[in-house]
């Protein structure tokens, strides 16, 4: 019994001895042992705590740190391409004299030189450069020679059709050379012999692909020189148009800023309709995408908003130029906008009517100005349309002041409301000066 005594009284001595723990939580050593190969934690949970704060702390300083040097190296670069950009443009902008002009060829002039110096410049150039050919290798080529220099006055030139001429010139003049001059042999030294049957016989087999490609180029400057031909105002004054076709040309596309040559390329896509008698004939609907242009030629033209008539269109007046416009800026012609109200056009009426299309088309081709004369077209109608809602804005202000004034016969609001003002301070006066009424009189009187 003593011993047993003993053994729970060492027991609660030690229970005692052991560190508290919170309230609901058991003492690790009370539960468990210590597995056998584990050490203990030397650092407390708040020292690791503290630790993780520090490394976490540190590595933001870093990121902010290498953040403020990137956004410093960028801005340096930055600064320093400004810089770059900003030398380079001024150290060419001195050398920027327009576009080539002749008297580039003779810096040492300073006149401006006159159709009889220009022909004496390029002789002298032409001069000179046979004459250094004849010094130093008289066995080249002479219509290559002269193809090249050819090239070299096209290039100086800015008008396109120019340059496309002497292009045709070139290549004509490097086939000549490569077809009738003797190779290392050339005119100079040899002379030339133009007998054609001989020439394509006896052609050097280095020379026959550049033939073919320089009448291939001749083939493609000459369609566009014909083009430009056809594009000229004296070739399209001797077309001969109907009656309406020129009636719609003068009435509507020229006070517009069309030429000639111009609307006749328009001539090809139009569609001229005329409605029938018994039935009218909707242009645009309200709300709907509009596909096509169109220009009323004669009769009524109803303009309609929410089913009611707001306006008449007189012929020879744009309609769609609107939708029209958004189309051509679109990447790829798509887009349509809808009507904001619906175009109707009366029996018997005529009509010419365009695909939005065909616009596009023609404003894409790059060596004709048909992009802007389609600008200029759409501008004038909107400008002329808001011109006229104007007008008409005032018109019917001013009926409205007239039918106002006559219905105050004459006077303005402010003497009629003191008119009226008058009245009621009199009425006012002459009901405070009257004597009370005396009672009824009774019912039986």
């Amino acid at each position: 019994v003593r011993a047993a005594f003993l053994c729970c009284v060492c027991g609660a001595a030690a229970l005692t001895s052991l560190p508290s723990a919170p309230h609901g939580a058991t003492p690790r050593a009370a539960t468990c042992e210590t597995p056998r190969g584990f050490s203990p934690d030397p650092h407390p949970r708040g020292v690791r705590s503290r630790a993780a704060h520090a490394v976490a702390d540190e590595r933001r300083s870093w990121d902010a740190r290498t953040g403020a040097r990137a956004r410093h190296a960028r801005q340096q670069l930055a600064t320093l391409s400004i810089r770059a950009r900003r030398s380079l443009y001024a150290a060419l902008e001195p050398l920027d004299k327009g576009d080539f002009r002749w008297e580039f060829l003779v810096p040492w002039s300073s006149k401006k030189l006159t159709t009889v110096d220009k022909f004496i410049v390029c002789s002298t150039f032409i001069g000179l450069s046979f004459t250094v050919q004849s010094l130093l290798e008289p066995g080249a080529s002479v219509g290559v020679h002269l193809s090249y220099i050819a090239q070299f006055f096209s290039y100086t030139m800015g008008d396109p059709i120019g340059f496309r001429l002497l292009a045709v010139l070139t290549s004509v003049l490097e086939i000549g050379g490569n077809l009738f001059e003797t190779k290392e042999a050339g005119l100079i030294v040899n002379g030339a012999n133009f007998n054609l049957a001989n020439a394509f016989s006896s052609v050097n087999a280095e020379d026959v692909f550049p033939i073919f490609y320089d009448q291939l180029f001749i083939v493609i400057n000459v369609y566009y020189i014909f083009r430009w031909l056809l594009a000229r105002e004296t070739l399209a004054t001797a077309l001969e148009w109907s009656e309406e076709e020129e009636r719609l040309y003068t009435e509507c596309f020229a006070p517009l800023g069309f030429r000639r040559a111009q609307f006749s390329r328009l001539l090809r896509v139009v569609t001229f309709v005329r409605v029938p008698d018994a039935e009218s004939n909707v242009l645009t609907v309200q709300g709907e995408p509009i596909l096509d242009l169109f220009v009323p030629l004669n009769g009524s033209v109803e303009v309609r908003v929410g089913g009611t008539v707001t306006t008449t269109l007189p012929p020879y007046q744009l309609v769609g130029e609107a939708s029209l416009l958004e189309n051509l800026q679109s990447a790829d012609g798509e887009v349509h906008p809808p009507a904001r109200a619906s175009v109707i056009a009366a029996p018997g009426s005529c009509y010419a009517r365009w695909p939005q299309s065909a616009f596009y088309e023609l404003q894409k081709e790059e060596d004709s100005d048909f992009a802007y004369a389609i600008q200029l077209m759409i501008a004038r109608t909107l400008s002329a349309k808001l011109s006229s809602a104007r007008l008409s804005q005032k018109e019917a202000e001013r009926r409205l002041r007239d039918r106002m004034q006559e219905m105050m016969g004459g006077k303005s609001p402010m003497a009629l409301a003191a008119a009226r003002i008058s009245k009621a301070e009199a009425e006012a006066a002459g009901a405070s000066d009257s004597p009370p009424a005396g009672p009824p009189p009774p019912l039986g009187a």
